[in-house]
């Protein structure tokens, strides 16, 4: 099959893994989707379960034992879905060893058994990202240049006490841009977080920290939030390390 991309993607402990082959043009038969129905909540323990659902004929997997008598039945657990009604057949795909949910699969409704879904976390981070490139992210159209834009505002530089700044990471998870336009305006858009670490000149006190900050569009700021501005250069006194 000549291929435009290959998604890959696993589980954590690395013995379950699996590739996607994209066909040129017909990235339109694949997309991210959502699940409300409580079972998807459970089975990928997430108020918000995201899957990439795919042609089956485009999926393969395999399983890499790490030890010699692991057997691929106990590497790659197949379960029936607990929602599946007793006149059709869904099965649950997971890691036996690390517990990593990977795929659903259904036959209902009718002509779903051709596809699979693949839990979006199981994907590579890289291949996460570039999800919205390939066109099947909902409404992704129009949204490149203002993540290009805010990865441009990602920086850390060295303050003049030897100290590096704290790194500012925009959106939700500042990893996944396509992620954050889609929750951009919900409370979900209105978290930030920055880490950060550095020394001192003579290399003897070395600080880290972290921080999470969470904002409303409310005109009067709580006097209790710390602006991430406001960290740069400081010393954490509880994270000092001594040399």
């Amino acid at each position: 099959m000549s291929s435009e991309r290959l998604l890959h993607g696993g589980c954590l402990c690395g013995r379950n893994r699996y590739i996607v082959e994209v066909p040129h043009d017909a990235a339109q038969s694949a997309k991210v989707v959502f699940s409300s129905h409580p079972s998807h909540r459970s089975s990928l323990a997430t108020p918000l379960p995201a899957y990439l659902r795919v042609p089956l004929a485009w999926y393969h997997s395999a399983t890499v034992p790490l030890q010699a008598d692991e057997t691929r039945a106990q590497i790659r657990r197949t379960d029936p879905a607990a929602a599946a009604a007793h006149y059709y057949t869904a099965q649950r795909h997971f890691c036996g060893f690390c517990g990593t949910p990977l795929a659903y699969w259904s036959e209902a409704p009718r002509g779903e058994a051709d596809f699979i879904q693949l839990a979006l976390g199981s994907l590579s981070p890289r291949d996460l990202v570039d999800l919205e490139e390939l066109g099947v992210v909902p409404g992704s159209e129009g949204e490149e240049g203002e993540d290009e834009e805010d990865d441009d505002d990602d920086h850390s530089e060295e303050g003049r006490d030897g100290v590096t700044a704290a790194e500012v990471i925009r959106g939700t998870v500042g990893a996944v841009p396509w992620f954050d336009a889609l929750t951009e305006g919900s409370r979900l858009g209105t978290l930030r977080r920055a880490k950060g670490k550095g020394a001192n000149r003579s290399g003897t006190v070395r600080v880290e920290w972290e921080i999470v900050e969470w904002t409303e569009d409310d005109a009067a700021e709580s006097p209790r939030k710390r602006k991430i501005e406001d960290v740069e250069g400081a010393v954490a006194v509880g994270d000092v390390e001594q040399v």
